[in-house]
């Protein structure tokens, strides 16, 4: 199972399709707001999105869980869940939907937490980072018979290894 995670790219289409036209092995693409896209955009046709606090397309959903191999994960920008002094609405989410892996962004800072047994992955934004990362950045998960990874790239897809990890 591989998921590609994506946030915050704010109107910058072309390292969206940048990533489609890479990667040919992703089982889920999951987009975590700021898009600043509307509903038609083709973009959607291959990840799924949820509305960020600059997303004014109503059409998309504030929170979203996604079922990825035999497991849940949630979805959400995180604008509404105080992400940037908290995880703990993002907990509520995550135990709500049984899910043990919370993608989100706003913050455009990539980071991998964990609470009470919950992931909290945030892949950074593609293309406006913060903090001391001053590359934009994503991240694929991938779940094998060796474990569960978190890989963290830049924007010219080269691996981050002090942010990527082995989870669990």
């Amino acid at each position: 199972m591989k998921i590609l995670i994506v946030s915050d790219n704010h109107q910058d289409d072309t390292r969206l399709y940048d990533l489609l036209s890479i990667y040919e092995d992703i089982d889920l693409w999951l987009h975590c707001g700021d898009s600043e896209f509307y509903i038609d955009n083709k973009l959607w046709d291959t990840y799924k999105t949820v509305r960020g606090n600059m997303d004014w397309e109503n059409a998309f959903p504030e929170v979203r869980t996604e079922k990825a191999s035999d497991f849940k994960v949630v979805v959400l920008h995180g604008h509404r869940h105080q992400v940037k002094m908290t995880n703990d609405l993002m907990l509520e989410e995550a135990e709500e939907n049984d899910a043990k892996i919370v993608f989100y962004g706003h913050t455009h800072i990539a980071k991998v937490e964990k609470e009470q047994g919950v992931y909290f992955i945030n892949p950074g934004s593609i293309s406006q980072p913060r903090g001391n990362l001053r590359v934009g950045s994503y991240a694929i998960y991938e779940k094998m018979d060796e474990g569960e990874f978190i890989t963290f790239y830049d924007w010219n897809h080269n691996e981050l290894p002090g942010l990527s990890q082995q989870l669990n």
